[in-house]
């Protein structure tokens, strides 16, 4: 991928204003840290329900997988493109740089289960290589009771709970033991492992997860793919076929996706220009920015915000 300067000098460029992001927080209303400084975070919903009236305004986390279960009460949740209103037991699946808000009702009951992509990727080489696959696209489930009493979710929701809050010996190794185990049940109870995926090998979809690690650290500095292949240390022709056994599409389709995410979720959620958005995510001329969007989603990134204010 390789977006060619057009004539566009960086110092005539209205780079997007601090304020105009998308609120970025370690855990909600919490300045960003280090990721390695809590690996993994436990609390009820009502904690930070009740300090913010049930209202979790806009926002996102850069760096942690956040998995919410509803026991009690309803929720109005919108995560990137996804939106809805559900009663408990519901399950929602919010992964790093996800755009997300929740109104809960007073007094929901449930658990938040907050733990870092570091932690995500070691699950992914060390025990079950679908957990990552299965939690890096947002998921909202509305679910029967009778199926949630069948498995032991809410079970480990409230061990990992108690765990979290002792500091005792081997708290860690008990609260990724707890994690591990909640984890599997998510993906029992919801079946939604990818199944190209699961016919993938482990040390292929290792590759591709790196992959788009360095993708989502890269994204918007504008890199051309064989930069991500040198990275690696495969071949081109490696990680093309990779990409396809894995996910069904090219790198470079791969790359160009996460741009078109990252374009909604500004377009949707901040009051940047369509020029600041376009210099935000890496392209050098904002007329390019729009054919390229327009050419994969069918509509000008103009149209596609006034669409969404019912302009």
């Amino acid at each position: 991928m390789y977006f060619s300067v057009m004539g566009t000098s960086p110092s005539t460029r209205r780079l997007p204003r601090p304020s105009d992001e998308i609120p970025a927080f370690f855990l909600y209303g919490e300045p960003h840290r280090p990721a390695g400084e809590r690996i993994v975070h436990i609390e009820t919903i009502a904690k930070r329900g009740r300090l913010h009236r049930w209202n979790i305004k806009l926002h996102r986390h850069r760096d942690l997988y956040q998995v919410l279960l509803l026991e009690r009460g309803a929720v109005s949740a919108a995560i990137d493109t996804l939106s809805a209103t559900l009663r408990a037991p519901a399950l929602l699946i919010v992964p790093p740089e996800a755009v997300h808000s929740f109104r809960f009702t007073p007094e929901t009951q449930g658990v938040v289960i907050s733990f870092t992509a570091q932690l995500a990727r070691w699950f992914t080489s060390t025990i079950a290589p679908e957990v990552l696959d299965f939690l890096q696209q947002p998921s909202i489930w509305e679910l029967k009771r009778d199926v949630v009493k069948k498995t032991d979710l809410e079970a480990l929701a409230h061990m990992l709970l108690k765990e979290f809050s002792r500091s005792a010996s081997g708290r860690v190794f008990a609260l990724y033991g707890l994690l591990t185990a909640l984890l599997s049940n998510l993906l029992r109870v919801t079946q939604n492992v990818n199944a190209a995926c699961g016919s993938a090998s482990t040390d292929k979809r290792e590759i591709v997860t790196r992959f788009h690690q360095l993708l989502e650290e890269n994204y918007r500095r504008n890199i051309n793919v064989s930069w991500y292949v040198q990275k690696l240390g495969i071949s081109d022709t490696l990680l093309r076929k990779l990409c396809h056994t894995v996910e069904g599409q090219s790198p470079l389709a791969i790359v160009h996706q996460r741009l078109l995410v990252e374009a909604e979720r500004q377009l949707r959620h901040t009051s940047m220009t369509i020029t600041q958005i376009a210099y935000f995510l890496g392209f050098e001329d904002p007329a390019y920015f729009s054919r390229f969007f327009s050419k994969r989603v069918g509509v000008s990134p103009r149209a596609f915000r006034n669409k969404l204010h019912g302009v």
